[in-house]
């Protein structure tokens, strides 16, 4: 006779493999599919997540909820795998199905608008349906819980139990060490970093970038490299893991940290428990989690010298105009702060926590009504102006620069910054246990470190909760010190400050 947690187990795979189906749906979309068949994918989209939400929101499967909350032989993953499933089925049950299909659809064709506006440099051509989007988003919320305000809700879809209270004195301490140390680093002699801007053909940063991404440990039985106009790391679950990137010719160095940074997404997707790999329990424990992976490898060992004293030589041997430049000149320019950069992306370690925060403070004033969607761009570019002393020039590297609003993923953002913060804690919480780690990294052996990840972040899944995840791995739970530590140590040997 099949037990009630066979029965759940059978039931939340299935819901496993709809997740999955959309995501190589969006892969394509992002990837192959052609601009005429935009329709028909919202279609397809909103169908999946429309069968996926009734089975998700099916009694049986709350009923098999209900009783299993009171199983006492329950072992621990399994009493998570119910909490966490428990979770998702609540949520869905207060959506509308209607609602969830006319997400779908929306988000689909704001993707498409959103690329076409951003080509064009137009913000005003996207306006319309960033409307439709958030205000879809607002009624997500309500319908989920009316009595919270609305971007909390939105927060708790990529990092559960995160609110607003919580984030602002994070980002206000951010904001109160990052800013005067940038102005500090900006009046500071300027490297010459002119070699940056050398041009490398595309398929040889390609090359290159496949090369490094391999020594990371990147599965490519289980994985792929493609490109796209916005990179990102998507698939479906940990045996097949798709990475993508972007080459600019004239600013190779784009490509190259981007592939890092999408590397250590696919690394965490690719080192979850086979085992569980179905079930909720297995997923990443949140998108701030999921960016600490990535912005480790990119910026706390792909930014540092132990890693390029192993794959330095070769990349002048492909770049021959690093051919006479030292090891010291290089960490310089890839750790440019550059006064000019108005894209999230290319920015460096100090800047980046203020794009960052620019966008959650705009979503929480989207949302709590006090701005409006139509005056986003004057709003984008004075807070531009305010943090990083730039104006954007044009809506393509302002307000439009970046995807996630027109999939209407609001409250993503601050992920980012998290990441950061919980990447310093985990990096620097390695390292003392594994002091070897930065020699074994100079000699081109990810080992310890990717070993110690795997142990304390992608096998665990959802196990524990965010706040006990990071507790378990680093002895406390999110803390912006030590990333604060790193960032004014680092920045002020690079400037001699």
């Amino acid at each position: 006779m099949t037990t009630p947690y066979a029965e759940l187990s059978q039931r939340l795979a299935d819901l496993t493999a709809l997740e999955e189906v959309v995501g190589i749906l969006s892969w394509d979309q992002e990837i192959v599919m052609p601009s005429g068949a935009a329709e028909a994918r919202g279609r397809q989209l909103a169908t999946v997540q429309v069968v996926a939400h009734e089975r998700l929101t099916h009694p049986r499967l709350a009923e098999l909820l209900a009783g299993l909350r009171q199983d006492a032989t329950l072992d621990a993953t399994q009493a998570a795998n119910v909490r966490e499933a428990q979770r998702d089925v609540v949520k869905a049950a207060r959506v509308p199905a209607e609602l969830v299909r006319a997400l779908a659809a929306t988000a689909v064709r704001g993707h498409e608008v959103w690329v076409h506006a951003r080509k064009h440099k137009n913000f005003q051509e996207f306006a319309p349906v960033l409307t439709e989007l958030v205000d879809l988003a607002k009624a997500r919320a309500a319908a989920i819980a009316p009595h919270k305000p609305a971007y909390d809700v939105l927060l708790d879809d990529y990092e559960p139990g995160m609110t607003m209270a919580r984030l602002d004195p994070v980002f206000a301490r951010l904001k109160e060490v990052l800013l005067p140390l940038i102005a500090r680093v900006r009046a500071a002699p300027q490297p010459d970093v002119a070699w940056l801007r050398q041009p490398v053909p595309a398929e040889t940063q390609r090359q290159v970038g496949e090369a490094i991404v391999r020594a990371m440990g990147y599965d490519f039985t289980c994985g792929r490299l493609d490109t796209s106009v916005h990179p990102f790391c998507g698939g479906a679950g940990p045996t097949d893991v798709r990475i993508t990137t972007r080459y600019d010719e004239g600013a190779f160095l784009g490509s190259l940290t981007g592939m890092i940074h999408e590397t250590g997404h696919a690394l965490y997707e690719q080192g979850r428990d086979l085992a569980l790999a179905d079930q909720p329990v297995s997923r990443p424990r949140s998108m701030g989690i999921h960016e600490s992976q990535s912005l480790l490898w990119e910026k706390q060992v792909g930014h540092c010298a132990p890693f390029w004293q192993a794959h330095y030589p070769k990349l002048q041997q492909s770049y021959g105009f690093l051919a006479g430049k030292p090891l010291s000149a290089f960490l310089q320019g890839v750790n440019y702060v550059d006064p000019n950069n108005f894209i999230r992306v290319a920015a460096d370690e100090l800047t980046y926590p203020l794009h960052v925060i620019l966008r959650y403070e705009l979503e929480r004033e989207l949302f709590s009504g006090t701005l409006a969607v139509r005056d986003l761009p004057a709003a984008w570019n004075a807070r531009m102006q305010g943090y990083l002393g730039i104006t954007p020039p044009d809506d393509a590297v302002g307000v439009l620069q970046d995807v996630h609003w027109s999939g209407g993923a609001f409250g993503y953002f601050p992920c980012y910054t998290l990441g950061a913060l919980y990447a310093a804690q985990f990096y620097q919480t390695a390292v003392e246990q594994h002091p070897e780690i930065p020699e074994q990294l100079a000699q081109g052996a990810v080992e310890p470190l990717l070993g110690w990840l795997r142990t304390h972040v992608h096998k665990v899944g959802s196990r524990l909760e965010t706040d006990a995840l990071v507790t378990a791995a680093t002895g406390r739970p999110l803390d912006p010190e030590p990333f604060l530590r790193y960032a004014t140590a680092k920045f002020t040997r690079l400037y001699q400050l």
